[in-house]
């Protein structure tokens, strides 16, 4: 199995990493927390297993990047670290498409953007895609309304997809920014927002 680290976000005091072969290594993603805890000078460590998200808040006068990321190869024998701009290595299909998607959703990304520009170029640019296939399902419930005589009411998994569709959307900040696990630099874990047991209030 490739290991690579993915350097995502760093400033002075924060560092956010992405290891997607954590997904399939839950008790290294554990240990890993622990063990970048005992570096002096790192005091927390987040880690999302199933994405394999790396967040560490640290004290930039002791634990630079480059030790934060020496670190994490010691610790997990990752073989190689990807900077933002850089290629992915070679023979790592798994992390080519958690990085740019499966090959058939970029197959058909590419087919729907292709199909897009056609309609734009043929419009003038006055109509896309996403517009007409809006106004064509709108179309269609005024007609369906129209024959009927009724307004029918949407089958169980219309109303499941929208009910999920609406969440995923409205609420897109809480699901990027909810934590699956917080550890800190006094061994407890946590969820974000609560205090330690026993912290003052």
């Amino acid at each position: 199995m490739v290991k690579s680290i993915h350097v995502i976000h760093s400033s002075p005091g924060r560092t956010r990493l992405r290891l997607p072969w954590l997904r399939r290594a839950g008790k290294e993603a554990a240990s890993l927390a622990d063990d970048l805890l005992l570096l002096e000078g790192i005091s927390e460590v987040e880690v999302r297993p199933f994405t394999g998200s790396v967040l560490c808040r640290h004290d930039p006068e002791e634990v630079d990047v480059e030790r934060l990321l020496e670190e994490v190869r010691r610790i997990t024998g990752a073989d190689t670290v990807v900077r933002p701009g850089e290629e992915l290595p070679d023979g790592e299909p798994l992390l080519r498409s958690l990085e740019q998607g499966s090959g058939l959703a970029r197959a058909a990304t590419s087919f729907i953007k292709e199909l897009n520009a056609d309609l734009l170029r043929a419009t003038e640019g006055h109509v896309d895609l996403g517009s007409l296939t809006a106004l064509g399902f709108a179309a269609a419930g005024v007609m369906n309304v129209a024959i009927k005589g009724k307004i029918e009411s949407p089958p169980w998994f219309s109303l499941g997809w929208w009910a999920f569709r609406t969440f995923a959307t409205m609420e897109e900040l809480a699901i990027r920014n909810t934590p699956t696990q917080v550890r800190h630099d006094n061994g407890d874990a946590h969820p974000p927002g609560m205090s330690p047991p026993g912290a003052a209030h």
